[in-house]
């Protein structure tokens, strides 16, 4: 682990009871979990992290993957926190993550609850496909007759995504391309842990039909759908069925 890199943390929770660690989505930071960790404060210890690049932690030096997060991450919870193992919490890009971890180091986490992850592409209709190539190449035609910096903004707005958008505003336009175009379907069959899924029915970046495509290539995973919660509100207004999943897995050690 770089000790540069070393990211900023924050600990909820009774020290003595196991370890829950979370990880944010993308442009986020540790503060999206404050609520589901206070509400397991009693039975857990929470470490809420800004991954590198986000909130407080510096960006790495290189175009990171997941693959460089979930190692970075895994050797700072190992070497900093002395935790050989523990329950992870990913939001989105958390989720991809912590499925990296799983994935890899079958001994690493005990308990895998994905909310709202990303991680595997939906799946798209002929016209959907033919759509976005068209959305596509017209992008790059309008991008290289931009004149200005400005210019290309304007651009990126009308067609790139909140997160593209934002991603150059904190300096982190490569990593946020190279991660977003992962795509982790091969290997879900690796993961060996029990995997707890929470997907916002009212959820329009990563819709439910990706919770059920994790549900059917994770073996030891159950699929919770909350209806009326979108990407955000799920960590707020369903922070008790977060937290639920959780301390029913901790019951049952």
């Amino acid at each position: 682990m770089t000790t540069a890199l070393k990211p900023n943390l924050v600990q909820i929770g009774d020290a003595s009871k196991p370890p829950v660690v979370f990880g944010h989505g993308w442009g986020r930071t540790y503060r999206d979990f404050i609520p589901v960790a206070e509400a397991l404060a009693p039975v857990a210890s929470s470490y809420l992290i800004d991954f590198p690049g986000f909130g407080d932690t510096p960006r790495p030096d290189e175009n990171w993957g997941t693959q460089d997060y979930a190692e970075h991450i895994l050797g700072f919870v190992r070497a900093e926190l002395g935790l050989s193992s523990f329950t992870w919490v990913g939001h989105s890009f958390g989720g991809r993550v912590g499925m990296r971890i799983a994935a890899q180091h079958h001994d690493a986490i005990d308990h895998l609850v994905l909310v709202a992850s990303a991680g595997v592409p939906r799946t798209r209709t002929s016209w959907q496909k033919l759509k976005g190539r068209r959305r596509g190449m017209a992008f790059k035609f309008r991008k290289a007759m931009a004149k200005s910096d400005e210019a290309l903004q304007v651009l990126e707005r009308e067609y790139g995504s909140a997160d593209y958008v934002h991603s150059r505003e904190i300096g982190m336009r490569d990593i946020f391309v190279k991660t977003v175009n992962e795509d982790q379907t091969d290997t879900l069959p690796q993961i060996q842990c029990p995997t707890t899924i929470i997907y916002g029915g009212q959820d329009f970046e990563t819709p439910v039909e990706i919770g059920e495509k994790l549900a059917a290539g994770i073996a030891q995973s159950t699929l919770v759908v909350c209806p009326h919660y979108d990407h955000i509100s799920i960590l707020d207004r369903g922070r008790h069925q977060i937290a639920l999943a959780i301390k029913e897995q901790l019951r049952g050690k």
